[in-house]
């Protein structure tokens, strides 16, 4: 049985879906909202969803304009090209991503800072999540992303749920017969924002 909030997000990821397909794009949740899916019901309750969308610049009014109409509040943030989508208390955050000879490109912070990492990373199918159909981010990005977090940001440190979510992705991994310190030489960051603060990348 779903609580109000888990039926509403439910029905929040269906629209997303929904839009996508009608926007003629793809877009893919990332995050802990992807253990949830891989497995096939919640697990926990979920703050909100995050996301990176194929062009994201190229669709955005289209989206927009779509999540409106189903009574969602939106906000395009110029500076991080971040689509912000709000409604009964839950949100979802649409990122750019971008693709160049089979190196995917999340911007998430814009031009900012990108995350660059294989593109057979990403599910090229979708996994059923209560009867919808879901793009998700992957095993090996998501173990990556956990595994060094300061590549999204140098003072971002690793919360409990990060930590559990890490655990989960390297028994996944394993499971695969893939080693999950082989993978981290596949990804790597480039954060403008950050170095002109004295970070570097990753």
């Amino acid at each position: 049985m779903l609580s109000e909030k888990q039926q509403f997000q439910f029905e929040f990821l269906n629209d997303i879906y929904e839009i996508s397909e009608i926007c003629s794009t793809g877009t893919y949740i990332w995050g802990g909202f992807v253990i949830d899916i891989l497995e096939g019901h919640f697990l926990r309750e979920h703050d909100d969803i995050d996301c990176f969308t194929m062009n994201l610049l190229d669709v955005s009014h289209r989206m927009e304009a779509q999540f409106i109409q189903k009574g969602y509040s939106v906000t395009f943030l110029d500076g991080a090209d971040m689509l912000q989508v709000k409604k009964n208390g839950c949100g979802a955050a649409f990122n750019r991503l971008e693709v160049e000879n089979d190196i995917a490109m999340w911007r998430h912070i814009g031009n900012e800072g990108t995350v660059f990492f294989p593109r057979n990373w990403l599910s090229d199918t979708t996994y059923d999540f209560y009867g919808t159909g879901m793009l998700i981010s992957g095993a090996e990005f998501e173990y990556a992303i956990k595994a060094n977090v300061k590549m999204l940001s140098p003072v971002w440190e690793l919360r409990q749920k990060d930590i559990a979510s890490l655990e989960y992705w390297v028994k996944v991994l394993k499971k695969r017969n893939i080693n999950p310190e082989s993978i981290l030489h596949e990804i790597r960051s480039d954060n403008p924002y950050w170095r002109k603060r004295g970070y570097e990348g990753y």
